[in-house]
């Protein structure tokens, strides 16, 4: 399950090699790994060889204690140390529900991989028919976790197994948010008409059942997929049900971005403006903040405000993006230039976007991005002919449809 071997929490390692000592998170990552590491020694060989080594306890506990107080990985990581070092016997029951909210805590940060990580070593170690409610749980955020790095596969296999866990022990709402993320890795492949089947099934089946959380997330995902489809009047009306629904900030704040989207695309820049300053600065999670900016980017430039457009990007170019972030981001970017006029230099960001989006099979994404690119060249290359060609001979009949244009009182 991704904890045996030398392999053990490879996303800790990986992070901390790509960190200088100097960054404050570098503490924090470093001390996310010795109590991971301590969990491994603690089950493995159980209490004693934990309580007999004191040096690697303080070890610990001085590792955490790096950690700013300001800081929520401070108190979970030192309640985790706590129960260890009190144990008389190995109870992953214990330090659980504290690797969940350690988990919670690194995904709120965007960090999925290490999030990853965590939900792995649960799955690993609870009991799949004792611990089922667990088990489910951290599948469906693994299989979140890895959806967000662009890992399809792998998140598609662990919202099968969360399913097979939930169906097991009839756990009714298990089974419908594995089946939630079924359907959002069917979107991220591009294919609509299953999507559209799994959502309209469980959001029956959801208010049937009462379950309001359920029913309001499949509702936002049956909204975001009208987005897509370009149905944005129905995808808003989604969404407003779904808002109603939510049981939670963090959901709302997800909800109102995507209202504010569909508000866009039906060309109302300004309301939707001010639903992604509103989430840009309150929004609980980081993932929310960026999409927000990244939009905000993009409205710039359909403004025409060269200014607010570079500064968005300028403040986004250089933050820790997953796959699917940077891809939209260059999205964005690229079309954001063509938008402003200037087509050729938006190209490469564009040309940028279909490799990763290709690389990580975001199909579509990647049918976004070529589309955008195939507009940005069509547009460089008349600049480029406008730019060369004699215009002497064909003066008088561009004055002609000048006047034309004037005459009709357009532009």
């Amino acid at each position: 399950m991704g904890t045996e071997g030398s392999l053990r929490h490879l996303a800790f390692f990986e992070e901390l090699g790509e960190m200088d000592e100097t960054n404050p998170t570098w503490y924090s990552v470093s001390a996310g790994l010795v109590v991971m590491r301590l969990i491994d020694a603690w089950i493995a060989d159980g209490p004693a060889s934990v309580s007999n080594d004191r040096w690697t306890v303080d070890e610990v506990r001085a590792a955490v204690a790096t950690i700013p107080e300001t800081l929520p990985h401070r108190r979970i990581l030192t309640a985790i140390v706590d129960c260890i070092d009190g144990a008389r016997s190995v109870d992953v029951h214990l330090v659980s529900p504290r690797l969940m909210a350690y988990g919670h805590v690194l995904e709120y940060e965007s960090r999925w991989s290490l999030a990853a990580d965590v939900y792995r070593t649960l799955v690993a170690y609870a009991h799949p028919i004792d611990d089922a409610d667990l088990v489910v749980s951290a599948h469906i955020q693994l299989a979140f976790c890895l959806r967000m790095v662009g890992d399809l596969d792998s998140s598609a296999a662990s919202y099968a197994d969360a399913s097979r866990v939930a169906s097991v022990s009839g756990d009714m709402i298990g089974v419908l948010r594995a089946r939630l993320g079924d359907a959002k890795v069917s979107i991220a492949r591009g294919n609509m008409p299953r999507a559209e089947s799994i959502l309209e099934e469980t959001i029956a089946t959801a208010g049937e059942h009462s379950l309001r959380d359920v029913h309001s997330h499949a509702l936002h995902e049956r909204a975001h997929v009208a987005g897509l489809r370009g149905e944005y009047e129905r995808s808003i009306q989604f969404a407003y049900r779904a808002l109603d629904l939510a049981p939670s900030q963090r959901q709302k704040d997800r909800i109102l971005g995507d209202i504010a989207a569909s508000f866009m695309y039906l060309g109302l820049d300004d309301v939707a403006r001010d639903a992604y300053l509103v989430l840009a600065a309150t929004a609980q999670e980081q993932y929310v903040r960026w999409m927000s900016e990244l939009n905000l980017l993009e409205i710039a430039a359909k403004q025409g405000s060269e200014l607010q457009f570079d500064r968005y990007r300028r403040d986004l170019e250089h933050h820790d993006f997953t796959p699917q972030l940077r891809v939209i981001y260059l999205i964005h970017v690229g079309r954001g230039y063509h938008t402003l006029g200037d087509s050729t230099t938006g190209i490469a960001y564009l040309e940028r976007a279909v490799e990763i989006a290709e690389q990580f099979r975001l199909n579509q994404l990647l049918f976004e991005a070529e589309q955008a690119l195939g507009e940005a060249r069509r547009r460089a290359a008349v600049a480029r002919r406008t730019s060369t060609m004699d215009t002497e001979p064909v003066r008088e009949v561009i004055g002609v449809i000048r006047e034309l244009k004037e005459m009709a009182g357009v532009g």
